[in-house]
C-alpha cells in the first residue's frame, strides 16, 4: 500500500519542505509565469520555490531527471507537470533568469552558464531539452520525452496553458503562497493505477475520479477544487457535515485500511446521498438495490437504518478481509456471532467499497459488526491512540490518515504519532 500513498498524496512530503521554500504565488497575486509552459491537458502540476525540492517530491529516484547536475540551478524556482504521452512522463520546467523584451514563441537569449551545461548534459543522457523565453524570464525544459517538448512549443505559440484549464483559478487560489502540487482528478485511473487492499484498481479509479475535479496539496493540507456541481463526492461530504467518531474505543487491532463516515443528521445524510446518486444518474439502480433487498430479506434498508439510528459506518479492510461496523443509537446485549439477515444492507445504502460478503454479525455494545464468520469469531477491538473525536470523513491506511473537516479541507497527517 506504500505505493498508493507515495503516488496519491504528495502533500506527506510537501510537509518537510514548505517551511524553507521560497513563495511561489507573486505579491501581486499573479499566477506563477512557469505555468504558462505547461500544457492544458497535464495531469499534475506542482510549483515549488526550489528545483530541488521539486525533484525529491515529484519523480522517482530512478527518473533520469533525477541524475542530471543542476548546480545553482537546483535552488531557482521550478514546475513540474506530469503529461500523459501514451505514458505518464515528467516535464520540468526551470527558470534560468530574466528574459529580453519580446513577444511570441523564441529562444532563450543571454542564458545563464549552467544552463547550457546543464542542456549539453541533458542531451548527452538523451533527455530532450529547449531553452526558450517567456514575457518575463528565461525558461529550460526538460523531459525524457521529445513529444513533450513539442506540445509545449505548440502550446506557447498560441498561448495555451494550464492556465486555461476549467476551474484552475481555484487551484491557483488553493496553492496559496508556498510550494503545492495539484493533481486532475479526472486522470486518477492513469496517475493512480493501484489497488487498495479489497477496493480494485476499477473502484479505486472511479471514486477518485468521482471526488473533486482538483485536488491540491500544500504543506500538510489537501484542499479539493470543484464546481458545486452535486455529483462531485466532496461536494456530499459538505453538506452533511462533521459528525462525532468514537471508533478510538472498539478499533479492530489488524486494521491496515479505515474508512470511517461519522454520522450527525441520519435524515440529512440520507437526502444528501441520494442527491449525489441522483446527480450521477444512478438512484435508479440504487432504489431497486433497495428493492432486492426488502424482497430478499422482508426488511425495507431504509426503515432498519432509521431503528438502529446510525451514527457513524466504518469500513475495515486487511490483505484479507473485510468488515463493516455500524455505531447505533442503543447498546444490545452481546449473544455471539449471528447470520445477518441484513447481509447487503451497508452496501446498499452507503455504497462501495462496503463490504458485500457480510453473511455473519456480531454486536458489541452500540457497534454492530458484520463479516465473514471465521473473522468475527477471531475479532479482537482495542483502542486507538488520537483518532480524530469529530469529521466528516476519516480515511487511515500505511501508517498515514486523512481527516476531511469542513470547506474541502483535509487534514495530512502521520497517524502513529
Amino acid at each position: 500500500m506504500r505505493r498508493l500513498w507515495s503516488y496519491l498524496f504528495f502533500a506527506a512530503a510537501l510537509a518537510l519542505t514548505v517551511a524553507c521554500g521560497k513563495s511561489v504565488i507573486s505579491s501581486q497575486g499573479e499566477p506563477p509565469e512557469l505555468l504558462r509552459a505547461v500544457p492544458a491537458d497535464a495531469l499534475t502540476v506542482g510549483v515549488f520555490g526550489r528545483c530541488d525540492h521539486g525533484l525529491e517530491q515529484m519523480l522517482d529516484s530512478a527518473s533520469v531527471l533525477r541524475s542530471l547536475n543542476y548546480d545553482k540551478l537546483s535552488r531557482h524556482k521550478a514546475v513540474i507537470a506530469l503529461c500523459d504521452v501514451g505514458s505518464i512522463t515528467p516535464l520540468l520546467i526551470i527558470e534560468t533568469g530574466k528574459a529580453e523584451p519580446g513577444e511570441g514563441l523564441r529562444a532563450a537569449t543571454d542564458t545563464l552558464p549552467q544552463t547550457s551545461a546543464l542542456a549539453a548534459m541533458a542531451d548527452s543522457m538523451k533527455v530532450a531539452s529547449a531553452q526558450l523565453a517567456l514575457s518575463k524570464h528565461n525558461i529550460l525544459l526538460l523531459s525524457p520525452s521529445t513529444t513533450i517538448i513539442t506540445v509545449v512549443r505548440r502550446h506557447l505559440s498560441t498561448e495555451t496553458s494550464i492556465l486555461d484549464a476549467p476551474n484552475f483559478d481555484g487551484v491557483l487560489e488553493a496553492m496559496g503562497s508556498a510550494d503545492a502540487i495539484a493533481w486532475r482528478n479526472s486522470g486518477a485511473g492513469k496517475l493512480f493505477p493501484l489497488s487498495l487492499c479489497s477496493i480494485s484498481k476499477k473502484q479505486l479509479s472511479s471514486f477518485l475520479k468521482g471526488a473533486t475535479e482538483w485536488t491540491v496539496g500544500t504543506g500538510d493540507r489537501l484542499h479539493t477544487v470543484q464546481t458545486p456541481a452535486e455529483r462531485y463526492y466532496c461536494n456530499f461530504l459538505n453538506a452533511v457535515t462533521e459528525g462525532e467518531s468514537k471508533l478510538a474505543g472498539a478499533f479492530p487491532e489488524e486494521a491496515e485500511l479505515v474508512i470511517d463516515l461519522p454520522v450527525t443528521d441520519l435524515k440529512l445524510w440520507r437526502q444528501s446521498y441520494e442527491t449525489l446518486m441522483d446527480a450521477r444518474v444512478e438512484l435508479e439502480a440504487y432504489n431497486k438495490r433497495l428493492q432486492d433487498l426488502k424482497k430478499a430479506s422482508g426488511k425495507n434498508p431504509l426503515d432498519w437504518e432509521k431503528e438502529l439510528g446510525i451514527k457513524e459506518v466504518v469500513y475495515v479492510a486487511t490483505e484479507n478481509y473485510s468488515l463493516n461496523m455500524v455505531r447505533c443509537s442503543k447498546s444490545a446485549k452481546r449473544e455471539g456471532v449471528q447470520p445477518n439477515h441484513a447481509g447487503g444492507f451497508v452496501r446498499a445504502l452507503y455504497g462501495e467499497p462496503f463490504n458485500p460478503a457480510d453473511s455473519c454479525c456480531i454486536r458489541q455494545g452500540k457497534w454492530l459488526i458484520s463479516g465473514p464468520r471465521a473473522v468475527l469469531d477471531t475479532l479482537k477491538l482495542g483502542n486507538k491512540r488520537s483518532w480524530p473525536s469529530k469529521a466528516a470523513a476519516i480515511v487511515e491506511a500505511d501508517g498515514r490518515r486523512l481527516t476531511w473537516t469542513k470547506e474541502n479541507n483535509i487534514l495530512w497527517e502521520d497517524s502513529n504519532r
